[in-house]
């Protein structure tokens, strides 16, 4: 059986399918996005539409914490 994977920049949440490593990177991707929106002022939250209050709580959620 031949599977074909086209390279993407989003990886889907942690779905029990057992491909260890692409929740590896997706924890990876999560840990550095809510870095970068720890360290946005109150003037680029506001650009993106997100309240310091709502950009605090979703960066300090740890990178294994996917749901929305």
């Amino acid at each position: 059986m031949i599977r074909t994977v086209a390279p993407t920049a989003f990886i889907p949440a942690y779905r029990p399918s057992g491909n260890f490593g692409l929740t590896v990177l997706r924890w990876i991707a999560v840990a550095r996005q809510r870095r970068d929106l720890a360290g946005l002022d109150a003037r680029a939250l506001a650009d993106i539409g997100i309240t310091p209050a709502a950009a605090r709580r979703e960066a300090t959620r740890p990178f294994w914490d996917l749901d929305a």
